[in-house]
């Protein structure tokens, strides 16, 4: 699947902006931004956000390094797409498939699905858990060279 179009989950989008031991892998996945448009459902803000504001709670990072990590999120320019009545029922299925008991990352594989084109993503269960269904438009985050 091939558009100027890519889906990016919240988990590549985070270790983006965050260090962590795939960032630079991510930060590859970023500079392709110049090509393509990245794309995401509208969940991706909340995930962001969300992700965010617990590692604040927790200590792992500072409210100013959260704040300028959503702005560096911002920054991005990721399309948010808000799912249809279609999207959900096809969301649905895909959690169904996964034997998930959350339709979050669904929403991620039917959007690609409907705007055909490539998802990366830098959860690593995700991708295992897909590796069967051989797609050839999922991507793990480490098959990009890294910066």
């Amino acid at each position: 699947m091939t558009s100027g179009l890519i889906v990016v989950d919240a988990s590549a989008a985070l270790k983006a902006v965050l260090p962590n031991p795939l960032q630079a892998h991510c930060l590859a996945l970023v500079q392709t931004f110049a090509d393509v448009q990245p794309a995401a459902p509208a969940l991706w803000a909340c995930e962001t956000t969300s992700a965010l504001a617990k590692a604040v709670h927790f200590g792992e990072i500072t409210e100013t390094e959260a704040r300028q990590a959503l702005e560096k999120l911002d920054g991005l320019g990721v399309r948010l797409f808000v799912p249809d009545a279609d999207q959900n029922r096809f969301a649905f299925d895909w959690t169904l498939r996964l034997g998930r008991a959350s339709a979050y990352d669904s929403y991620y594989l039917t959007l690609a699905q409907a705007l055909e084109c490539d998802f990366w993503t830098a959860d690593k269960r995700l991708f295992n858990a897909l590796q069967d269904a051989h797609l050839d438009w999922l991507h793990w985050i480490e098959e990009l060279t890294p910066l």
